[in-house]
């Protein structure tokens, strides 16, 4: 593997940001900066495709004459805005749905508009992409064994996009993981589309978010819990969903067009510096100091140069939720960053992770945990401390990430890299009560309770000889450490099905991209994998130097002769990366896909 590698391209230089830090940012660039592998599952053994065509077909056809390119900022008709009581469903992100668990399936059916206006979810008003006019996005709540039919309606102005259901299998269904190129054509403008597919023997915590560009950065990602009466989790008396995340200041096509070039407006003398967050979220939501200008792109959007407008900046607010004291609450912690992971933490608790990416796991006690892009974990917290008012923190681990940029993002340093919100419990005279307004509010608060003292880092101390005995941990678990509580039978691989791969960042000309083995991503225009594979026969040794077939050479594609076989993908990385490989798709499928996305 390292002789396919070495030496084809020149490489960046040792010091640089880009092969230092963790590319979370560039691996979400899905049109240009992304290598994507395909594997051929079970291209013909046991599958009718004469009912798999008319399934996909209606896909092609509907999407033709999709629009790949980066496009212009989102057109937001009427200057409309959303406030941030409506933009955050707080019932649904707290599970008061009154959802009725159960074995019996059914459908679950949703209709998501898909729509571009302003927002303010940290206070600083922002160009958004919403999703029913809402961000995080609605709800999605289902039982194993039950189907998901939802209905996307694109109503952006100049944008198509797809959803990507992650985490989700799609057994026979993969042509709705929603992966623009791969899977499936975007959704244009004006258009519509239809995903329907089965939850088989998965539950627990999982996440959508659009698979097109970089559109999930603006705002268009929400939850999906399957629940199972015979769920193997502790008891607990309440639930609540809690996304982690990083926002911009502005949208995310001026920062990707900006990003691309051989200088970017936050970074003009280096290439391939991948732009700093303003601000972290914590459900959809927090607070921002108004005087501060951004380092990574000054906004526009000032009463200045729009006097028309509404104020551009009103402080925000911190998420708050309660708990009823002595009560044991399971937090469904998801990351939707586009960039940067976090460890969290409660003052004064202690969490206990007893789901990981949607797999139960013998319960794991400690003081935090630390949650890469993408991921999710359910923690057990017992309402056992004095009656009040205690922080979460969602922490950036600064010693990962900010000695090696070229630049400090001035939002960041202004909320010490850490998103707060507050979970509070009352005694029966309802002492502690605390509902969160908004910076600013008349009101006083209740004391807060508690220390930051939550500075034990169980992982990787040793290995970072940059952070030291710091409580903030760059690494996740040890390997070893979660184990399952549901068994699975082990899975046989064969000799012929192993593959390497080595992941790098290179320089082409003046600009980076990622790649791995020989090749950099990019997408079909208007078209998508899967169907260049139902047109193409695969035959052992015939897929070329760059394993790409009968696709063009951006195009890599593992092939797994057996169906029903498992496959053993050596990843290698020669940079230091957080951002995990996914693989899209099933084994009963025609294609799926190993890629840099999420």
């Amino acid at each position: 593997m390292d002789e396919e590698v070495e030496g084809l391209i020149p490489q960046k230089p040792t010091g640089s940001f880009v092969r230092r830090s963790v590319d979370l940012f560039f691996a979400i660039l899905a049109i240009s900066a992304i290598t994507l592998f395909s594997l051929a599952l079970g291209l013909v053994i046991g599958l009718n495709v004469s009912w798999v065509r008319p399934s996909l077909g209606l896909n092609r056809a509907a999407t033709v004459h999709q629009n790949t390119s980066l496009g212009a900022p989102p057109q937001l008709v009427d200057d409309a805005f959303v406030p941030i009581d409506r933009l955050v469903n707080a019932t649904e992100l707290d599970l008061r749905t009154g959802f009725n668990i159960s074995t019996a399936s059914t459908t679950r059916e949703y209709t998501f508009h898909l729509g571009q206006a302003y927002a303010a979810p940290d206070g600083f008003r922002k160009p958004m992409i919403l999703i029913n006019g809402q961000s995080p996005g609605p709800l999605i709540e289902a039982n194993v064994g039950d189907t998901i039919r939802v209905h996307v309606i694109n109503q952006m102005a100049n944008a198509s996009t797809s959803i990507h259901w992650h985490g989700i299998d799609q057994k026979n269904t993969t042509w709705m993981d929603g992966v623009t190129g791969v899977s499936q054509c975007a959704i244009p403008p004006g258009s519509n589309f239809t995903y329907e597919f089965r939850i088989i023997d998965q539950r627990g915590t999982f996440w959508y978010h659009a698979h097109t560009s970089i559109q999930y950065s603006d705002g268009m990602f929400g939850p999906i819990i399957i629940h199972d009466p015979d769920e193997m989790i502790p008891e607990y008396d309440d639930e609540k969903i809690v996304f982690l995340g990083d926002v911009y200041h502005t949208d995310g096509t001026s920062l990707l067009q900006s990003y691309l070039q051989p200088g970017s407006k936050w970074s003009p003398e280096e290439a391939g510096v991948e732009p700093l967050p303003d601000n972290f979220l914590m459900n959809g939501q927090h607070e921002f100091n108004c005087s501060i200008r951004s380092s990574t792109w000054p906004s526009p959007f000032t009463r200045e140069s729009r006097p028309w407008s509404r104020p551009n900046c009103t402080g925000g607010r911190l998420y708050t939720t309660s708990v009823k004291p002595g009560h044991v609450v399971r937090l469904r912690l998801i990351n939707h960053s586009s960039y940067m992971s976090f460890w969290f933490s409660i003052d004064n608790h202690t969490l206990t992770i007893v789901e990981i990416d949607g797999v139960e796991v013998e319960p794991i006690t400690d003081r935090g945990v630390y949650v890469n892009v993408g991921q999710r974990y359910s923690v057990l917290v017992r309402a056992d401390g004095p009656p009040g008012r205690y922080q979460m923190r969602a922490t950036l681990p600064q010693t990962c990430f900010v000695p090696y940029c070229p630049y400090t993002s001035t939002g960041l340093e202004s909320i010490g890299y850490q998103a707060r919100g507050i979970l509070s419990y009352l005694d029966e005279d309802g002492a502690g009560q605390h509902n969160g307004t908004q910076a600013g509010h008349s009101t006083p608060s209740p004391p807060l309770l508690g220390v930051a003292g939550n500075t034990s880092n169980p992982y990787g101390v040793s290995t970072n000889h940059l952070r030291g005995k710091v409580w903030e941990g760059c690494d996740d678990m040890p390997f070893d450490m979660p184990v399952p509580k549901r068994k699975r039978p082990a899975v046989e691989v064969d000799e012929d099905n192993c593959h390497s791969v080595a992941f790098q960042f290179q320089q082409v000309g003046e600009i980076n991209r990622i790649f791995i083995n020989r090749t950099s991503w990019a997408a079909y225009q208007e078209d998508a994998q899967i169907w260049q594979a139902m047109e193409q026969s695969f035959t052992p040794g015939n897929g070329g130097s760059y394993n790409n077939w009968g696709f063009r050479l951006d195009q890599q594609v593992l092939l797994i002769p057996k169906a029903g076989r498992g496959a053993q993908i050596a990843i290698n990385s020669r940079d230091i990366m957080e951002h995990p490989f996914h693989f899209h798709g099933n084994y009963l499928a025609l294609v799926s896909s190993l890629a840099l996305c999420v």
